[in-house]
């Protein structure tokens, strides 16, 4: 009986070893699922590649699950330093995804209909010739992404649409006034939609759908530069709005 116990009670000892272990395992798993983020994120804010790191955290990027090897490059598997940057190269290598010139095809992997507009304007032709004008990390950034304000899109088109160079000075206050109009449309369709509640399959849902519609249109020009057309997206959205049954309101 006593053997029994004995062979028992090392059974149990060896089960809770592999427990241990196998918990171990996963734990380290978890732990290397990303050497980039794991890594990076440990650097100081105060260099370069660190605020970078910090920067990403909350970013629509990482709620997306987009880490720095999606752009970058190199093997986030790997635990070895040498091994975890195979690959990786700076922004002033040619070959790099994040060299100036290629940035659009590396945000285009994710951002399709944006990358279709934008490799269709003068803004691209120019960028692929002679590797100068905006990307998309002019207007967006990178890490934390955002949208440009009126007054921000002025100061940024004013840089090479101006009296002194001479390339349509007039744009910086067009885009300006456009990027209002834009604003405002999107902010009369989310009170449109508090305010009607239109049930599916109505004729007011219809509107706001075709002004929704309209309104993403406009934004996608954007990427494009065609001012005009987007203003001629935005009076669609007007048109589509000015036909809501005005009587049919909801508190």
């Amino acid at each position: 009986m006593s053997r029994l116990r004995y062979i028992v009670g090392f059974f149990i000892i060896l089960s809770g070893i592999f427990i241990l272990s196998a918990s171990g395992r996963a734990a380290k798993v978890k732990k290397t699922e990303n050497s980039c983020v794991d890594c990076h994120s440990k650097l100081p804010s105060s260099s370069f590649v660190g605020v970078k790191s910090h920067d990403w955290k909350g970013s629509i990027h990482q709620k997306h699950g987009v880490t720095c090897d999606k752009c970058h490059g190199g093997n986030p598997s790997a635990m070895d330093e040498r091994e975890a940057h195979a690959g990786v190269m700076g922004s002033s290598n040619p070959q790099s995804r994040v060299y100036y010139k290629n940035i659009p095809s590396t945000c285009g992997r994710c951002h399709g209909a944006e990358f279709y507009n934008f490799i269709q304007s003068y803004h691209f032709k120019k960028l692929e010739a002679a590797g100068k004008g905006p990307n998309c990390v002019t207007c967006h950034g990178s890490m934390v992404t955002s949208i440009l304000t009126p007054d921000d899109i002025a100061n940024v088109c004013d840089r090479c649409h101006n009296e002194r160079i001479g390339i349509f000075p007039y744009v910086p206050q067009k885009a300006k006034a456009v990027l209002l109009l834009l604003k405002e449309s999107q902010a009369l369709i989310t009170a449109d939609k508090r305010l009607y509640h239109p049930a599916k399959g109505t004729k007011d849902a219809f509107y706001l759908e075709k002004a929704q519609s309209s309104l993403y249109s406009a934004k996608l020009e954007w990427h494009r530069f065609d001012l005009d057309a987007i203003i001629r997206h935005l009076q669609d959205v007007d048109d589509s709005l000015k036909n809501l049954s005005p009587n049919k309101l909801h508190p």
